[in-house]
This record gives C-alpha cells, structure tokens and sequence, in this order.
C-alpha cells in the first residue's frame, strides 16, 4: 500500500464504492443506463488514467454472434450448465460459419459435447483428451448415442509440438482438404502448443482457440517477437504469475453487476483474510485450506463470524490469546474497507487490458509466420469470461 501515489491513495480511501464506480467504471462498462455515469471534478491523476485507459481500450475486438441454427436437444444436454451450454452452441456456429475444411481436430474435447454439435453441422471430427478417465466416459457416452466412429475418433493423448500429436494431425485432412485445430477453454500452455503445431503442421489450413488460465503459463510469455523486443527496449520486469492471474481474473461486466451486499461480502472477504495473512506471517504459520472454497456467505457477515470459523476454514488452531491479537490487529486495518475495494475495482479495469495485451501478442506471434489472424468475442462475458477465440487462417 505505500507504493500507492498519494492522490490515488486519499481518493480511494474517502469514497464508497458505489459512487467509485459511477465515477470511473461506469465510462468503460458497455450497456449502462446515462443515469450511472456521473462527472465529477476528479484528481488529476484519476483524469489522466481514465485517458491513458480510454486510449488503449478503443480497439476492441470485433463482437460476433449469430444464431444458433440447430436447437440443442434436452437429451444432449441433459447435466450441462447453461454456460456450458451457452458456450458450446456459439462456438459450434462459430466453427461452421468460419472454418471450410471437412475435419476438425478439438484439442481437449472432454465428454465430447462440442463434439457433438460439430459432428450435427456435417464435420467429421476427431477428439483429443488427456484425461484417461474423460477419454473413457466420452466413447462410452458416444456408443450409448450410436454416434458413428468413422465419424468421430477419440483419441487419448497429452497435446503437444511432439511426434504423436503431429502423427494424428496427419492423418485428419481428406484428400486436397486439410484439418481445423480448435480448443474450447485451452489451459495455460495449451494455446500455445496449439498455435505451434497449427504453425508447423502442412495438414492444417486453420483454428480456432479460446484461451483461459492464463497464470498456468510456464514462461513462455511473450511469445510474439514483437512484443519481446517492446518488453526490452521499456525494460519491462512486471510480465509474471501475478500479472498473469490478474489477466485471468474476472471480467468488468461481473463487478458492474454486483450488489451493494455482494460488494460488502467481497470486501469482508478480502479484508479479513488480509488481516489473518498478516497474523500467520508474524508468526510463521501456514495458511492452508482445508475445502476449495475458503469461506461462505454467512462466514464473511462480521470480522467475529469469521475467527469462529476461521478454524473450519484453514487448518489453524488459535487460543483465546490469539484471537485477541488478531482482534486488535484487525482494529487497525478496519478503514482500509474502502481503499482495498476500490483497489478491486482497478483490477477490474486492468484485467482487459492485461488479457488484451495476452491475445495481441499471440496474434502477433501467429501474424509473425504468416498466418492471418483475428480475434472474436463469441461469448456473452457475464455468463463466461474467457470469450475470445483466437481465429488464424494459413494463407
């Protein structure tokens, strides 16, 4: 917190969060009513950043969307998710308006549902999986719907630059016709693995990829030569895991469409694991969870509610000494409540430009050797964050 300048630290200290973000958000959030934008005399260097951002968010990428043309059946769909349903619809019509090849390679293609979909719009399809067990439930689910194996193969196999994924890659195109590589939620590397075989491979014509965790990439950041010699020449040193999560994070229409109530269980959430954090680290103790999910609603109600199940939460035992310590330790943090969520809303902001900045330099990457590349939002972000398909076609 010291390294916050200090007009951004009394700003963001002194106001709540509701007129935080019809001051700042509001200007860069898409279908708001004129009534949610308020323009107020503001510190100079909220004015400046508020530019600088307008700026660098004025090329968007291009939204598309098109109706589903094939209703999905109730039977298909039976136990998926409306985002999931929701996703793999659109990208399915995506791939059938954009892709001409006969083949379609879907690189951890999972239970096979967009699969499905894509076998329904007249491809033949071969689906990749790492995961043996997936693998299995897949065919299995297949032979149940007497889903034709000439039409679509499955294939267990860890995706990669390697011999056995390049073997497969070979043997998909037709006659004249090459393949089409596409991932639905490609993780981490896996994008790039993909771009790489789709580079180097003679029987891919194109593909299409939607990214996500972002954070689970091993140093190959960035990738484009261009980006590397900017990253040089500015002497950039902040492209890490942090930066990276912070790409990953969630998108501005979800915190535009929080509650005040939401907002307060965010902030409790934030505040008072903070306060905990600091607690352990003067006492070198280690901050487990004992569930994914750290806290409930009803455990982030009050800074009390939270160390009566603090030891529910993480794997801490605290007597009553403790407890006083990190009572009077949280009376000292106590009017942070609004800088620290305000803060969450600047990461908000920065999360597009970070994972603007990711997908630039993969089309950057992929333009560098030739290949014709566009990037789509092809989903509604409230329902799935990571809704940009990276489309490259060899020319």
């Amino acid at each position: 917190l010291d390294k916050i300048p200090a007009q951004w630290k009394q700003y963001l200290n002194k106001i709540s969060v509701h007129p935080f973000n019809q001051q700042i958000i509001s200007e860069f959030v898409d279908n708001k009513r004129p009534e949610e934008i308020v323009t107020l005399s503001l510190p100079d260097i909220v004015n400046n950043f508020k530019a600088r951002l307008k700026k660098i968010l004025q090329n968007k990428s291009e939204f598309y969307h098109t109706k589903d043309e094939i209703a999905c059946d109730k039977n298909d769909t039976r136990g998926l998710s409306q985002k999931k349903i929701h996703e793999v619809s659109a990208f399915s019509q995506f791939i059938s308006e954009k892709c001409t090849e006969n083949t379609i390679i879907d690189v951890g293609s999972g239970l096979g549902y967009l699969d499905e979909r894509l076998l329904q719009r007249g491809f033949n399809v071969i689906g990749i999986e790492s995961n043996n067990s997936i693998h299995k439930g897949a065919m299995e689910r297949h032979k149940k719907m007497n889903i034709d194996e000439e039409r679509l193969r499955h294939i267990n196999l860890i995706f990669g630059c390697d011999s056995e994924s390049f073997s497969v890659l070979n043997s998909c195109s037709d006659v004249g016709r090459g393949g089409c590589l596409v991932a639905l939620h490609a993780c981490g590397d896996l994008t790039n693995h993909i771009i790489n075989a789709f580079l180097q491979s003679q029987n891919i014509r194109c593909m299409a990829v939607v990214s996500c965790c972002y954070h689970k990439m091993l140093g190959t950041f960035p990738l484009s030569q261009e980006l590397k010699d900017l990253s040089m020449h500015h002497d950039i040193d902040f492209f890490n895991h942090y930066f990276l999560r912070l790409g990953a994070n969630e998108p501005l229409s979800r915190w535009w469409r929080m509650s005040a109530d939401e907002h307060v269980e965010h902030c409790n959430n934030v505040v008072f694991r903070a306060v905990l954090e600091i607690f352990c680290q003067q006492r070198t103790l280690e901050l487990k969870k004992k569930r994914r999910k750290a806290t409930k609603k009803s455990e982030v109600k009050d800074f009390d509610s939270y160390l009566q199940n603090v030891q529910n939460i993480y794997d801490l035992s605290f007597n009553q000494k403790d407890i006083s310590e990190i009572k009077e330790l949280y009376d000292t943090k106590y009017e942070l409540h609004n800088l620290v969520e305000n803060i969450s809303g600047l990461q908000f902001l920065i999360q597009q430009v970070i994972e603007s900045l990711i997908l630039a330099d993969r089309k950057s990457y992929l333009e560098q050797f030739g290949a014709k590349t566009e990037l789509y939002h092809v989903f509604d972000d409230v329902i799935s964050p990571r809704n940009t398909v990276i489309y490259a076609v060899k020319s």
